[in-house]
This record gives C-alpha cells, structure tokens and sequence, in this order.
C-alpha cells in the first residue's frame, strides 16, 4: 500500500505540473489564434483547454481511487478512473466534430493567416505537449493517465502538422493550408478517443481486461494436476490495472487442507502470470474424506 501511494503522490504531481502548464499555453494560443487569424491554433488552444480540463478530472480521478473500500463500495473507487478517462475521450471527440465544422466554413470561405505566429507557437507547443507526455509516460498502464498521454502525444502530433501548415502558408501564401491541417488534427483526436473508449466501456461493462485471454487463464488453471475441470469462470476488471475472477474448479485432493492448498497455489499463478488481484474460486471435491467420501 505504501508503494502505492508513493506512485499516487507522484502521477499527482505530475499532473498538477501539466494542468498549470497546459492552461497557460491555451490562453496564450487563444490569443495568438484569434489575432492571426488562425484556426488551427484557435482549435489547438481549445483542445489545449479539453486537455487541461481531462488533466485535472484525471487529478480528482486519481486522488478519489485511493480512498480505502467502504461497506456501500466494497471494491473501493478504482473505477473513477475509467469513468474519468470515459469523460475525457467523449470531451476530445465533441471539440473535434466542433474543428471539423470550423474548417469547412472556413474552406468555403478563407480568412488571412499569419504564417509566422502559427510557427512561433507551434514549436512551443510541440515542447509543453511532448514535455507533459514524457511527465505521465511513467504512469501510461492506467487507463486514466492514458487518456491524457494519448492526448498530449497526439498534440505534439498535431503541433508538427500546424508547423507544416505555417510554413507552407508562409512559403505559397495560401490559407487553405490552415483548415486541412486542423481537420487533421480532428482526425487524430477521434483515433486518439476511439481506443479508450473501448477500453473503458470494456470495463464498464465487465468485460475480461484487454491484457487478459480467458482461454489462457483457464488453461493455466488446468495446468495443476489436482484440477479435474474448470467452469462458470468470470473475469473482469476492478480498474485499468487490477482484475477479479470467480470460477469454479473440480479439484481431485484426500483432504481439505490439500484442497486449500491447491487452491492457494492456483491463485499465486494467476496473481503472477495475469496480474489477477482478487481470485474467489470455489472448489468442487472429489475423493476428500471428512468422515465419508464425496464425489
């Protein structure tokens, strides 16, 4: 528990140093946006705004999934998390249909752009985004800090594309340049989103964890030699980074000590080989004498 809450303290600092630098940086694209006439850095420093705002759910995500299991929440709050990373992709696909739509405006209808501004802030952007995935690449296995990580590496990204765009509108003077990149950037927003989506309404949903094969797990438990069969196996997950199993497993054994022991063994593999946090298997006995046999 302390390791953990080690790790905690620091996917937090990290995210209060990403949350003031990204909030910065947005205000400052807005402005530079809207004087250059931009739209690419009008949409950068709004998605830069989204990415603050999923860096500080993802703070509160991260504080409230330590909080110790209660009665009412008897697995704790690990899944703030996943809801947290569910909130922050659905926020990254709505401001990306809003560039799609700013884009074909205007393509239909071209506005000046300043070439040089778009450069300028670019470059730095591709700094803080790249900077702030580098921060959380430590914490990455958490679907939560993965949100963000996708959404920062996918900034860096899109901060290359709008350099491109600067130059070539610099070099052939021609704006279109600026709407093509942003709808880019739209496009890698939702690719970006997609994925965790999945991941979360996979969990959601108590669906196996994606780093799991139920086939696999099942045959691991009927690699012990005292398992007979296995069934009724249901795994899920209680966050991005710990899973839960129930089964039951007909076990072959001439008493009950060695019945708990198999199973104790079964759980260690499953806890070492899947990272299965939580294993409740119930045993089905053959041949256990407690007075009489059962079968």
């Amino acid at each position: 528990m302390e390791v953990g809450n080690k790790a905690s303290d620091d996917l937090r600092r990290r995210l209060k140093i990403g949350i003031l630098g990204d909030i910065l940086f947005s205000i400052a694209q807005f402005v530079i946006g809207i004087s250059s006439g931009s739209l690419a850095l009008i949409s950068n420093g709004g998605h830069g705004l989204t990415d603050a705002l999923s860096l500080l759910i993802s703070f509160i995500a991260a504080k409230v999934s330590m909080r110790e299991a209660t009665t009412k929440k008897t697995y704790g709050y690990g899944r703030a998390t996943i809801i947290a990373a569910l909130i922050n992709s659905v926020l990254l696909i709505l401001f990306a249909i809003f560039v799609f739509a700013e884009a074909y405006v205007r393509i239909l209808n071209p506005v000046p752009v300043g070439g040089v501004a778009i450069i300028v802030t670019a470059i730095f952007g591709m700094l803080l985004s790249g900077g702030i995935a580098v921060l959380l690449r430590k914490h990455n296995e958490d679907l939560n800090v993965k949100s963000v990580f996708l959404h920062m590496g996918y900034d860096a990204i899109a901060y290359v594309g709008t350099l491109l765009a600067g130059l070539a509108i610099l070099v052939t003077r021609q704006t279109v340049f600026d709407p093509l990149i942003s709808i880019l950037i739209g496009i890698l927003m939702i690719i970006g989103a997609w994925g965790v989506l999945q991941d979360a309404f996979q969990i959601l949903l108590e669906g196996a964890p994606r780093w799991i094969s139920v086939d696999a797990v099942r045959e691991s438990i009927k690699r012990n030699k005292a398992v007979r069969g296995v069934h009724d196996l249901h795994i899920w997950a209680i966050s991005s980074q710990y899973a839960a199993l129930s089964c039951h497993v007909i076990i072959q054994a001439d008493s009950l000590s060695e019945c708990s022991a198999i199973i104790s063994n079964i759980k260690k593999t499953l806890r070492k080989e899947f990272r299965i946090e939580h294993a409740t298997i119930e045993a089905e006995l053959k041949n256990v004498h407690m007075g009489r046999a059962h079968k």
